[in-house]
């Protein structure tokens, strides 16, 4: 009777208990914290929304000063990333053929002379060597008459001789991928990354619906953001659903720019580590790759630590990439800290790192079957007082 007690009263608690990560992010709360008075930047980020995942589920989020939870703000450059995706989609499966080596003149012929050879892996790495020209805000063209522009204009670098950053290169690139996928570039987003992936508040909003800002002009949420780049952690597929291929996104995090290649300007400590349209900042002493960022110039960022299965999201537009560079490592590092030391909890049955229904399940298939490590007060004896005392420490969360 008791047993049957003990079991209702911990059903019960799990409404409330499903799922608690086991993690002790205080560090992270009091680094988000010390950002609002200019801790750690440079100028008080106003406000924002930080959010983490370990293996796909989401363990913190909060809201910090004048910011709210999946406030929807202005990616900028974390766009390219989102880009990136759709380019590489195209690359697994187009009605045209369609590759990182395809160049822009197969489709777009203005692209003549010394741009006949540039390729979408160039445009798509900032090595094209276009100049920036502004064409990707103008609002009295579409992005078919933006792409001519661009191919009127003057080369500032050789193709693929030099490490450019901007957008313009992109913007042409999103051009010919409008071509070979035979519909608008919103449409395929929609079709091929937001629709797959329930995105709803994810969506192009700079320049126009007909001159879509591809290197800049997303708007998402901390949320939506992270799910995308869970999905590209997890190899181009989530909750069965398959975005990407394995090749399409091995490509997005391999080094699309040459090694040693010298380099123009570039924003993120003046990295050249780029594979296509995302940062690849972190690797092991082995030169492996350990974790890649999206960034925005107005600090939206979102990033992946492969090591450690964690996506993160930093979803603002009140400050600058420059601003909260070193708070979103510290972040980044302190969120690494927690998750590889987790607070020990008995009522963790599984030792998963958290409490839910697993715990519960296990705890009672050991406790019926007689298993000794169902003693849970560990009095040497397995009876109902080893039950209620977990359905104690459960209700209690540990």
């Amino acid at each position: 009777m008791k047993l049957v007690t003990g079991f209702a009263t911990v059903c019960a608690a799990t409404m409330s208990v499903s799922a608690q990560p086991l993690f002790d992010f205080s560090e992270v709360t009091r680094l988000a914290r010390g950002a609002l008075v200019g801790q750690n930047v440079n100028t008080p980020v106003r406000g924002f929304e930080l959010l983490l995942m370990k293996d796909g589920r989401i363990v913190y989020q909060r809201a910090f000063g004048v910011w709210s939870i999946d406030q929807a703000g202005n990616a900028d450059s974390a766009t390219k990333t989102l880009s990136g995706a759709l380019i590489m989609s195209l690359v697994d499966q187009s009605p045209s053929p369609f590759s990182l080596d395809t160049r822009l003149s197969d489709y777009i012929p203005a692209f003549s002379g010394e741009k006949q050879n540039i390729t979408i892996r160039q445009c798509f790495s900032h090595t094209a060597g276009f100049e920036q020209n502004g064409v990707e805000g103008d609002r009295t063209v579409t992005l078919q008459e933006a792409a001519l522009l661009i191919a009127a204009a003057p080369l500032l670098y050789a193709p693929g001789s030099t490490f450019s950053y901007g957008g313009t290169s992109m913007h042409a690139a999103g051009a010919a991928a409008e071509l070979a996928g035979g519909q608008p570039w919103n449409t395929l987003f929609q079709q091929r990354i937001t629709g797959p992936l329930g995105l709803t508040r994810t969506r192009f909003v700079l320049t126009t619906p007909t001159n879509p800002r591809i290197a800049g002009g997303c708007e998402s949420t901390a949320r939506e953001f992270a799910r995308f780049m869970e999905m590209l952690r997890r190899g181009g597929e989530i909750d069965g659903v398959r975005v990407l291929s394995q090749q399409a996104v091995d490509a997005m995090f391999t080094r699309q720019t040459p090694l040693g290649v010298p380099i123009a300007n570039s924003p993120y400590n003046g990295s050249s580590d780029y594979g296509v349209g995302v940062w690849l900042d972190e690797r092991d002493p082995d030169g492996q790759l350990i974790g890649a960022i999206a960034a925005g110039a107005r600090g939206f960022s979102s990033w992946v630590d492969f090591d450690d299965g964690i996506v993160g999201a930093f979803a603002t537009d009140l400050t600058l990439s420059q601003n909260i560079r070193t708070l979103v490592q510290l972040i980044r590092d302190a969120a690494v800290d927690a998750i590889r030391n987790p607070r020990p909890c008995a009522a963790d049955f599984n030792a998963d790192g958290f409490l839910d229904f697993f715990d519960l399940d296990d705890f009672t298939i050991a406790f019926e079957e007689g298993d000794s490590g169902a003693d849970f007060n560990a009095d040497g004896f397995l009876d109902f007082f080893d039950f209620d005392d977990f359905v104690r420490a459960f209700e209690e969360g540990c």
